[in-house]
């Protein structure tokens, strides 16, 4: 993803007490466990492409952290993993069996299974759909198609499939014949775990992967102009909020799969979306886009499912979150994607434990961590991993599954939030002092070691010369 300056998460949020309509279900700490799509690895798999995982491995996954963590939990707090990203690329029978798979590694290690669906990603092996040009997306009126989608994941983007067209008739049949793939398999096992009275062992289903309409690989450019035409508009004919329009189009998306699977007996309450509406390591361009992808925090709320988010601890995110959640009624949710420290490396300045707490005790019925395992042996030391896996994080996780309440603290040393208000605050005031002082090429140079920093991710020498350059702009100008 692209590198943050002024985005950090906001501290503060009021505790309040559980709203009565919560119903008292199982809250699932999960483990994201990837199956690998077209330029995305797997744990197992290192080059990208390979999807299938086999029951063995499914097994060592699910293993390494019981055996890191130390316990499963019980009925009300539970240990699971989820399994992703189940994409259009993954051939039928395939899928199949990897979800038979999936569940008898639960019931057999006593966790919980959730399934995370890559709604639109990966599809370019899908000749069938990716060779009609309705079911690309379009840059223009003029329906130029898309060079590919953009995902901003890394220092350098990522190359996916071309962008496809939610409201194309060929891709709604797809998605509903692939929901209905999926959805029937889920319920034979969940009625088979009914049956031997472990129905808490199914977690859930996530419909999405960060749904949005992404932009163009080569031009960076916003898609969704194919809709628009699908819904009667045209250059001749534009409608008057044509980000509006494409908002409707993402959320009527996530509802179709949503419908889809509630279409095979899945329950409402345990189908979730998956959207990422906060900056999460996005910079200030990206954050100003008006809709994040089209995908703002309403799309989040539908009638065929619960919302889910991805909880990166940057920006004013669990305010944001906790923000949409309130405005519609504080439903249960999920965290479907993320873990305690920002994808720039940017420190998160509260401890594991106070992230988890950040969500599980203000509703979220899941919280999915990734990066558990992400590249074997070589990436050990990486931060994502470390975050994870390091000695505090697991003796939070024991907490949870204990059933102890989890205590919220405030940060310490690092503060991000701060970082953050130091930064608005320079980019504020900065163009007028230097209108004022003529002395451009006194703080130019602070700036660009800023910039340097930030792509380094020094974040504790990017806080110092921040504070360099607010002493430079606030110091009392010369009579």
């Amino acid at each position: 993803m692209k590198t943050a300056i002024f985005a950090a998460f906001a501290l503060g949020i009021a505790f309040s007490s559980q709203p009565s309509a919560w119903a008292a279900e199982t809250q699932y700490l999960s483990f994201q466990l990837q199956t690998g799509l077209p330029g995305y690895a797997s744990q197992f798999h290192p080059e990208p492409g390979h999807f299938s995982l086999n029951k063995a491995q499914l097994g060592e996954f699910v293993q390494s952290v019981i055996k890191a963590i130390g316990l499963t939990g019980d009925a009300r707090h539970k240990l699971a993993f989820a399994v992703g990203p189940l994409c259009f690329d993954m051939p039928d029978e395939e899928t199949r069996q990897f979800i038979r798979d999936a569940f008898a590694v639960a019931r057999e290690n006593d966790v919980a299974v959730a399934l995370h669906i890559d709604d639109s990603m990966g599809w370019g092996q899908r000749k069938d759909l990716i060779s009609n040009p309705d079911n690309i997306e379009t840059m223009d009126w003029q329906q130029t198609p898309n060079t590919g989608r953009r995902m901003d994941w890394g220092r350098t983007p990522t190359k996916f499939a071309p962008q496809m067209c939610f409201n194309s008739p060929a891709i709604v049949a797809a998605v509903q014949e692939r929901a209905a793939l999926i959805g029937t398999e889920v319920k034979k096992e969940t009625e088979a775990l009914k049956a031997a009275g472990k129905e808490h062992l199914f977690a859930g289903l996530m419909a999405g992967w960060e749904t949005m309409i992404g932009r163009d690989f080569d031009t960076d450019k916003a898609l969704g102009f194919r809709a628009l035409k699908n819904r009667g508009f045209s250059e001749a004919n534009p409608p008057k909020d044509a980000n509006g329009q494409r908002v409707q189009v993402v959320h009527e998306f996530i509802e179709l799969w949503a419908a889809s699977l509630r279409a095979t007996g899945i329950a409402r309450e345990k189908i979730f979306c998956h959207i990422a509406f906060t900056p999460q390591g996005l910079d200030h361009k990206e954050k100003a886009n008006t809709t994040s992808h089209f995908s703002p925090p309403e799309v989040a709320f539908g009638t065929s499912y619960r919302p889910g988010f991805s909880t990166y601890p940057e920006g004013g995110t669990f305010n944001e979150i906790q923000n949409a959640l309130a405005a519609h009624g504080s439903p249960r949710w999920i965290s479907a994607e993320g873990t305690n420290v920002s994808p720039t490396g940017m420190p998160s300045g509260i401890t594991m434990e106070t992230y988890l707490g950040r969500m599980f005790n203000r509703g979220a019925v899941m919280v999915n961590v990734f990066a558990w395992g992400v590249g074997g042996e070589t990436m050990r030391g990486h931060f994502f991993r470390r975050a994870a896996e390091d000695p505090e994080p697991l003796a939070a996780y024991a907490k949870f599954l204990r059933g102890e309440p989890l205590v919220e603290s405030a940060a310490t040393g690092f503060s991000p939030e701060i970082l953050q208000a130091k930064m608005q605050r320079i980019q504020k005031e900065l163009p007028a002092w230097v209108q004022a002082t003529k002395q451009q090429a006194l703080v130019m140079p602070k700036m660009g070691k800023i910039q340097e920093l930030v792509k380094s991710k020094q974040w504790q020498e990017v806080n110092r010369m921040a504070d360099e350059v607010l002493a430079l702009i606030s110091a009392p100008k010369a009579e």
